[in-house]
């Protein structure tokens, strides 16, 4: 039998919603609104154990910040369950800083494996650190945020994007919450 190691679970409100927070000591490892399920898809996917346990106070208040739009919340992350060019694509993403964008070419640059353009968009699209990792920051080459007739509604990019544009020193609109498409 190969060892599974376990990882800390719990729900917390962050502004609209209600999230599913799987952390580990290094950090968050998983992070979805709650929904039936959940719990058997997150130990799925980063192959780990759960165990219930109260939401550290430094994480629910940086999740509560971060959906309020507070843009320079650092929240350390857990990608120890990700593959090699999962984890480079995720970090990559990661630095694209507050209402900047880049394409998906650049993050497939940016992860060592330039022509793996597709697996780059793949690896955002199932991004279980979504609400961490700015995907919504990851545009195609000719500037579009989404393709048209694709996944969930189109106009939920472009808000996150529009929130992110805001002057400085204006107040930022809550994060919408996370259509599933």
């Amino acid at each position: 039998m190969a060892f599974r190691g376990t990882c800390s679970t719990g729900v917390v409100q962050a502004g609209r919603q209600r999230l599913r927070v799987a952390w580990t000591h290094a950090g968050i490892a998983f992070l979805d609104p709650e929904r039936r399920g959940l719990r058997l898809a997150i130990e799925k996917r980063i192959r780990m154990r759960l165990k219930e346990a109260p939401v550290p106070r430094l994480i629910r208040d940086s999740l509560y910040a971060l959906a309020r739009g507070a843009p320079d919340i650092d929240v350390p992350i857990d990608l120890s369950w990700a593959r090699d060019y999962e984890r480079d694509v995720l970090l990559a993403a990661r630095s694209i800083r507050w209402g900047e964008t880049r394409p998906y070419s650049w993050l497939a640059r940016e992860a060592r494996r330039p022509l793996a353009v597709r697996a780059a968009a793949s690896v955002i699209a199932r991004n279980p650190l979504w609400f961490l990792v700015p995907w919504h920051r990851v545009i195609y080459k000719d500037g579009r945020a989404t393709r048209p007739g694709r996944g969930g509604p189109p106009q939920y990019k472009e808000e996150l994007l529009a929130r992110e544009r805001k002057k400085p020193g204006t107040r930022a609109a809550a994060v919408p919450s996370r259509r599933k498409g």
